[in-house]
């Protein structure tokens, strides 16, 4: 019902009421107009308190977060700098004082018999690379737990320092090297394996050699595909030993069922930031390299001093951009796992609204522990 001689209405049989009207201009006299408020109910984008949104991330935002977080995080990439250095100058000297000291051992004894000699020589020299080796699998699973770390407080938008990063991180440091550990093992039970078909072969006869090289080559290609397969459904293993603490057969099993529907697009992100590190690298490297050809120009006599100390530049700056390099390359494709890992996570098990539920009331002690609800 309505009355239209007094102007009312019944509810809701009349015209929607308007919008409180602001005035069409402002004291000044300047337009103003009104305030557009958004609708009742409708979308609002997730919160992004640091490096990505709270919501499950986009093929691009996985490309480019990795380094965002390179860039934001100059105290993980100081630190992997400095491992990466003392890997070059510890495990380089261990090396050159194993075989010079063998070399030595063998020319400076005048003994008839030299086997003893020379075989000592080479198991000092072997002990030598697996003592460069525990130490590369120290620092690489070492430099992934922070990385793992890092990036994972990057994302709800904290910062934290190397002393609060070692406190998360020293208690999963066998967990990752064990994990470190038992690639290195299966990438060499398969070359060992590959090479021995190929001499084996050619032990038997030379047309044992003509038969086993095609097959340890179809059989190598093959373990190549069999290994890049395993490798990215297990790759999300080093930030299940970190951020959910889990024993390392059951973490094994955990990324494979993370990865279950997902391998392309993981196996792309990692493809294509793997690539675009060694482009980068290259563009780098490549006029490193061409130092000495320098020499020529410079030295045109060819009295070869300059050739030399232009030589011994391009070796010291290649040292260092190699350190540098490897640095930079195990920051972002650690930091890269990483947020696949996040990711992951906040499409098959709600993860997003969990960091939200953090982030807005912070009641939580550890949000990326496993059955967080």
């Amino acid at each position: 019902m309505s009355d239209e001689r007094s102007g009312w209405h019944a509810p809701g049989s009349g015209p929607a009421p308007e919008p409180p009207r602001y005035g069409a201009y402002a004291p000044d006299g300047t337009p103003q107009a009104a305030p557009q408020l958004p609708p009742q109910g409708s979308w609002t984008p997730p919160p992004k308190p640091g490096l990505v949104p709270l919501r499950p991330l986009g093929f691009g935002t996985l490309l480019g977060a990795p380094f965002r977080l390179l860039r934001s995080s100059r105290a993980i990439l100081g630190l992997a700098i400095g491992l990466q250095l003392v890997l070059l100058l510890l495990g380089g000297g261990i090396a050159a004082f194993a075989l010079f000291a063998g070399i030595g051992r063998v020319t400076d004894f005048e003994d008839p018999d030299q086997q003893p000699l020379i075989a000592g020589g080479v198991a000092g020299i072997i002990l030598s690379a697996v003592v460069v080796l525990l130490l590369n699998l120290i620092i690489a699973a070492l430099l992934q737990g922070f990385v793992v770390v890092a990036a994972a407080r990057a994302v709800l938008g904290e910062k934290m320092t190397l002393r609060q990063l070692w406190a998360t991180v020293k208690g999963r440091l066998l967990p990752l090297i064990g994990w470190t550990a038992l690639v290195f093992l299966a990438t060499a039970i398969a070359f060992a394996i590959v090479i021995g078909i190929a001499v084996s072969g050619a032990a038997v006869s030379p047309e044992g050699l003509i038969v086993s090289i095609p097959i340890a080559i179809v059989l190598g290609l093959g373990l190549i595909v069999l290994s890049i397969w395993v490798s990215v459904k297990l790759s999300l293993l080093p930030s299940i030993l970190v951020l959910e603490r889990g024993r390392l057969w059951a973490s094994l099993a955990r990324s494979w069922r993370l990865t279950n529907g997902h391998f392309w697009r993981t196996l792309g992100v990692q493809l294509l930031i793997s690539v675009i590190v060694s482009v980068a690298a290259q563009v780098i490297a490549t006029p490193v390299s061409l130092i000495p050809l320098l020499g020529i120009v410079i030295d045109p006599n060819g009295t070869g001093t300059a050739t030399i100390v232009l030589t011994i530049v391009s070796l010291v700056l290649s040292s260092v951009l190699s350190v540098v390099i490897a640095a930079v390359t195990s920051v972002v494709l650690s930091g890269a796992i990483s947020l696949i890992y996040l990711d992951l996570r906040m499409r098959k098990e709600g993860l997003d609204l969990v960091l939200q539920r953090h982030v807005e009331e912070d009641t939580l002690d550890d949000p990326f522990a496993p059955g967080v609800v």
